[in-house]
């Protein structure tokens, strides 16, 4: 049998590590972004000790990150070993091979400066048009934190132990009436004394959240929170939320949240968007946990349209869904609900009172559905109207008007999460706190954002604006060396 042979392997050959790699590698587009980036302005950490050996160029520092996450290759460990396997990764370190120690140092001291590449790109991918700024869908995933569930305390869970303890003690001291071995009563001194100290630990940890007021504490992530995951258990994570433009569906903002909730984000995400690209007027996107009334107002005061999907009331069990309270209707000009059988339900408060009770006690007296509709001992149904009523009616009504437009959200924006957490292994953090995990975030988000600059444009494209950009730049500084520095040559 004949087979391909190939070349000898002490035999000597001549090549380059630009020619071992493809013309259309994205580590090229990599290598040209960072090139066009002032990464001092940008706020990366450059302040090293003169002491010792020279540092890495931040430069290839961020091409490795940024070529680790885009290709899903996040530990530190595992990048140190590409540099010595992945021939892209050589070319992007031109033979450089930090040790992970060192790669790691990198990420942990710059998440400002990984969240403003983050949107140097985004600003580019504005500049060139990808960015619709039209509609902007905007959601939240939890994604697990480092950090354990048994590292995190409640108040309940911290009296709990504490009882633990204390009962554990007690029993001690039954024992120390009844006279034992030495060695015994040296092992129940060992016993009483590491527990007095683990007691003494979770005072501890009672008082930092009473000062705190928060609710848990977290040992070894202190941002951290116990948060609901799908499969229906609880994790410690954060809770990530995500702005995406519907043109090209490329993330154009995000946040680090340590609550659990998306209650009270929507405006907020609102306002990043508007500030960072300056936009007065789009329309967004929301599933029914942005269904807040208090953050609903805050977003139409941003004269930002939100279609936001309904939070379902909730009712009595067994009461029939003909008398559901949706099924009441409000009339605004009337300033009454019609209830399902017809009825009138007048306000009995002020408008200025910040809840009204709407009933009408002469027509359900003579209804023959009361039973269905109230099981109160009143014998009668009230409405309640609360603060926020007069927004939850505005959002419904336009919600109602736009359901075909909201049901583009889903896939606006659950598709960049998809992407993140299984094609680029972004479900879980390696970096602990609120601030270090945003790095981590930025590197996922500017990861995906590339792939799909990429799909869009296409290698040669991409490269072309790249230089362009990079040409622009250079003719700005000659431009400006010479209105600074030419008269003093000339003269």
């Amino acid at each position: 049998m004949i087979y391909v042979e190939g070349k000898d392997r002490d035999q000597s050959f001549i090549t380059s590590l630009n020619d071992m790699i493809a013309k259309d590698s994205p580590a090229r587009i990599i290598d040209k972004f960072v090139d066009v980036c002032d990464l001092d302005e940008l706020g990366f950490n450059l302040n090293y000790s003169e002491l010792g050996r020279p540092p890495y160029d931040p430069a290839m520092m961020s091409m490795l990150y940024l070529y680790g996450y885009y290709t899903g290759i996040r530990s530190s460990r595992k990048l140190e070993r590409e540099t010595q396997i992945n021939v892209e990764v050589m070319w992007l370190m031109s033979g450089l091979k930090p040790d992970f120690k060192t790669i790691a140092e990198f990420r942990r001291r710059n998440h400002d400066g990984l969240n403003n590449l983050f949107h140097k790109f985004n600003s580019l991918c504005n500049e060139w048009g990808l960015i619709g700024g039209k509609l902007v869908a905007v959601d939240g995933t939890k994604i697990k934190a480092s950090n354990n569930k048994k590292n995190n305390f409640s108040k309940a869970k911290l009296e709990q132990r504490l009882q633990s303890i204390d009962e554990y003690l007690k029993e001690l001291d039954e024992e120390d009436k009844i006279e034992l071995a030495t060695e015994e009563t040296t092992a129940r001194k060992e016993k009483r004394k590491a527990l007095e100290e683990r007691r003494a630990t979770y005072e501890g940890y009672k008082e930092q959240l009473d000062e705190s007021g928060e609710n848990e504490i977290s040992i070894v992530d202190p941002d951290a929170r116990l948060m609901g995951n799908n499969r229906g258990g609880v994790d410690m994570a954060y809770n990530i939320q995500s702005a995406v433009d519907s043109k090209h569906h490329l993330i154009v903002d995000y946040e680090v949240t340590m609550n659990p909730s998306d209650h009270h984000q929507l405006s907020n995400m609102v306002k990043k968007v508007q500030s960072r690209f300056k936009l007065k007027k789009f329309t967004v996107l929301a599933d029914k946990g942005y269904y807040n009334g208090k953050d609903l107002e805050k977003v139409k005061k941003l004269k930002v349209k939100a279609i936001v999907s309904r939070q379902k009331p909730s009712n009595p069990k067994g009461q029939p869904s003909d008398f559901h309270t949706d099924k009441f209707i409000y009339d605004l000009d009337a300033d009454n609900y019609t209830c399902p059988m017809g009825k009138s339900l007048h306000p009995h408060n002020k408008k200025t009172a910040k809840r009204r009770a709407f009933y009408n006690k002469t027509a359900c007296r003579d209804c023959p559905n009361l039973d269905k509709c109230t099981t109160g001992e009143r014998k009668y149904r009230t409405i309640t109207r609360g603060a926020y009523s007069d927004i939850y009616h505005e959002t419904d009504r336009t919600f109602k008007e736009n359901i075909e437009l909201y049901k583009l959200r889903q896939q606006i924006v659950e598709h960049p999460f998809g992407t993140v957490k299984r094609a680029m292994n972004g479900h879980y953090f390696l970096l602990r706190t609120k601030e270090k995990v945003s790095g981590e975030v930025a590197l996922l988000f500017l990861g995906y954002n590339l792939k799909r600059v990429i799909n869009i444009l296409g290698f040669e494209e991409i490269m072309k604006r790249l230089e362009a950009f990079s040409a622009r730049i250079s003719t700005f500084f000659e431009k400006l060396f010479l209105i600074l520095i030419g008269p003093k040559f000339i003269g």
